[in-house]
């Protein structure tokens, strides 16, 4: 056996590598290697829902949760208590998700025995696009749990579930270590006051039942040839290369089939966008394809896709840029919703 200790050596070197590794799981560490808040957003929505199980078996309003993007993060918590004292309203939003992200977080609603009065979920063409990167940069990366990516497997792909896998498992592969990143920060004296920043963010999700600060507070962008640029370049970012994801598509079914096995109220919404994103998508034979598509899964459950850009019902001309509403319209876009509710189950 002594003559073969040099066979335990690689054993060894992967075991010191692999506890190395975790360091860069580390909340410190990683405010270093981060170049952006994103997974902050992603990571907070979990404790978000841990909050939500502790505060469910004294909760005498009504329950909302809001699965969206973006486009769903910034409603004022304070304005939703002020206009709506019936109701608790827990937003899962994050930056950028697909299906799969709400499908996660509705089932683990549900497996914690809570039955939300209403569900509002966002879609859009964006999140159905098999080629964008985004799918696998935040939701695979910063969401999810082993049980439901093995539960449906299948649907993932092996590239997926390999990818998730190694995410999970190896820190350098989650949270990259960008050392150029991490020295400028540990010789930037200014690095405090964005750290800082970090754990404002965080603190202000979990204070909000999951509403975000808006990096813009009161911005509107009054230039159309901006809000025409910025709608270009969201495009590029997320609908280049378009080809419809036969996984999303699954996945969005599934939601809308255990929602309606459940009897509990939805409503789906496609949110507004500037006039220019308006022009440049929906003369686009993809979008055309989605709508098709996504409205004759809705009816099947006797759901409908509510398209705030083509109603009479609600109406707001105010954009931060060509994507997104600005904070004025957060107000009408719930009064929208909770009309919708009320017309429709009650």
């Amino acid at each position: 056996m002594r003559k073969n200790k040099f066979l335990l050596y690689p054993i060894f070197l992967f075991t010191i590598i692999f506890l190395f590794d975790k360091i860069f799981f580390l909340e410190e560490v990683k405010s270093y290697l981060k170049t952006d808040f994103t997974y902050i957003y992603y990571e907070t929505k979990k404790t978000l829902l841990q909050n939500l199980v502790k505060e469910n078996s004294s909760r005498k309003k009504k329950l909302m949760i809001v699965l969206g993007s973006s486009r769903l993060l910034y409603f004022d918590a304070k304005d939703l208590s002020d206009f709506y004292p019936d109701w608790d309203i827990y937003n899962f939003s994050s930056a950028v998700t697909t299906p799969a992200y709400y499908l996660f977080y509705l089932e683990k609603i549900l497996e914690n025995g809570i039955r939300p009065d209403l569900i509002l979920l966002e879609t859009d063409p964006n999140q159905f696009n098999e080629n964008s990167k985004v799918f696998r940069g935040s939701n695979l990366t910063y969401s999810f749990d082993l049980p439901f990516v093995f539960k449906y497997a299948t649907a993932f792909g092996k590239d997926n579930l390999s990818f998730y896998l190694g995410k999970t498992f190896f820190g350098v592969s989650k949270n990259k270590p960008y050392l150029n990143v991490a020295l400028k920060r540990l010789s930037d004296p200014r690095f405090i006051a964005v750290a800082e920043m970090g754990k404002t963010t965080k603190k202000f999700l979990l204070d909000n039942k999951g509403n975000a600060l808006s990096p813009i507070e009161n911005y509107v962008e009054k230039d159309f040839g901006i809000l025409e640029a910025t709608s270009q370049r969201t495009i590029d970012w997320l609908f280049s290369n378009y080809r419809d994801s036969k996984m999303q598509y699954y996945f969005f079914e599934e939601i809308l089939r255990k929602i309606a096995s459940e009897k509990i109220p939805l409503l789906i919404v496609w949110p507004q966008s500037s006039i220019p994103m308006q022009q440049k998508l929906k003369s686009s034979k993809f979008v055309t394809n989605w709508e098709e598509k996504t409205k004759k899964l809705t009816s099947t459950y006797n759901f409908e896709i509510l398209d705030m850009d083509n109603t009479k019902e609600y109406y707001c001309n105010s954009f931060a840029d060509g994507g997104h509403i600005s904070k004025d319209c957060y107000h009408p876009f719930m009064r929208f919703v909770m009309y919708n509710y009320f017309k429709k189950y009650n």
